[in-house]
């Protein structure tokens, strides 16, 4: 999957950037912290990386700033989990300093008008997130809550929580 949006693009990973990812990831303290990380390791990112190469439906993504030759996040998605019919968002992580800036919010609306073109027989979307408040108010923006079923990180099989739309 490949998405080109106005200030992104949302592209595969591949293992070379793995280092990069990790980088990425320890910018963004907050969503480790709510699971119970202190700084998540490259073996955490190989892992992960792993999940989604081994997982059909399943997609590790980068996001890029063209405008500045730079990978500053991630997105990863599966279809049809947990059953078919629903696509769930993994992990949408922005490095630090590019947080609010539009780039997240583009990487959904992407990812909702890709799935509604190439899958319309995908009827819902949900998330997989940590219980930290800039996550919750960021999915908020989208209609996403909480919702009581349990949740697994995809980050050391740690406890975390689902939203779904309102």
């Amino acid at each position: 999957m490949r998405l080109v949006g106005t200030t992104v693009i949302v592209r595969p990973i591949v293992e070379a950037e793995l280092a990069r990812l990790e980088r990425i990831y320890a910018g963004t303290p907050l969503y480790f912290e709510a699971l119970g990380i202190a700084e998540p390791t490259i073996e955490d990112v190989r892992a992960q990386y792993e999940a989604a190469q081994a997982t059909p439906g399943r997609m590790l993504l980068g996001i890029e700033v063209p405008a500045v030759d730079l990978l500053i996040g991630a997105l990863d998605v599966q279809l049809d989990f947990p059953q078919p019919g629903v696509a769930t968002i993994h992990v949408l992580l922005v490095w630090g300093g590019f947080q609010r800036q539009g780039y997240g919010r583009e990487t959904v609306e992407l990812l909702v008008e890709e799935l509604a073109r190439l899958r319309p027989d995908i009827g819902e979307l949900r998330v997989i997130a940590a219980a930290n408040e800039e996550g919750l108010r960021f999915w908020g923006q989208f209609g996403f809550m909480p919702h009581d079923e349990p949740a697994v990180a995809p980050f050391r099989n740690l406890p975390a929580q689902w939203l779904t739309a309102a």
